[in-house]
């Protein structure tokens, strides 16, 4: 218990909601230290994504059995989390791709920027060990990323169109070049 009131004297907030969250009353009942339970005491290792869920690396399996509720939520946290860093690689992908094409995308970069934000969050909440507290900012930074994703893709369909465009546009000068060169010749013809 002494080690997790260390850890709460730097990460308050992180001691805040595991003070407000399920796992406080089982984890005291059972004689249990909050912090280590899921983060150790001896090593100082950076927590991954890969410890929320029901994967192989995930702590919350030591206590939960699949069919409970504690892993019916740690695989429903996981798959948040999950999901959203997921479209925030995918919309950074093609903002990047379409900024390396020569696109103007800055603001929708800068607007993902709070997807990011939103996926700290929820995994800040992770802490809370509810779900609906993780959707919560989860689910905002997802419409974050699918509108970055949507001026990603938008930003490649105006470059598409602008190089129809320009194909176009020089196919005409050329026809109308042939068609004046033609002309001129025409007109030299005659005059001989």
């Amino acid at each position: 218990n002494s080690v997790a009131n260390v850890c709460g004297t730097c990460h308050v907030f992180f001691a805040q909601l595991f003070e407000q969250s399920p796992h406080q009353a089982a984890f005291a009942k059972m004689g249990l230290p909050g912090c280590v339970q899921c983060h150790s005491n001896h090593e100082i290792v950076k927590p991954s994504d890969a410890w929320v869920g029901v994967g192989p690396n995930s702590v919350c399996v030591t206590c939960h059995a699949a069919g409970d509720p504690g892993y019916r939520g740690a695989q429903a946290i996981a798959e948040d989390i999950s999901r959203l860093n997921l479209a925030i690689t995918r919309a950074n992908a093609i903002l990047d791709d379409a900024e390396r094409k020569g696109m103007e995308v800055s603001s929708a970069k800068l607007e993902l920027t709070n997807a990011h934000e939103a996926l700290i969050k929820a995994r800040v909440n992770v802490h809370t060990f509810r779900d609906s507290e993780v959707q919560k900012v989860a689910d905002p930074g997802m419409a974050i990323a699918k509108g970055a994703n949507q001026a990603g893709v938008a930003a490649l369909a105006e470059l598409n169109f602008r190089r129809k465009g320009l194909g176009i546009s020089l196919i005409t000068i050329l026809v109308a070049i042939a068609g004046l060169y033609l002309k001129i010749r025409q007109i030299e013809s005659h005059q001989d």
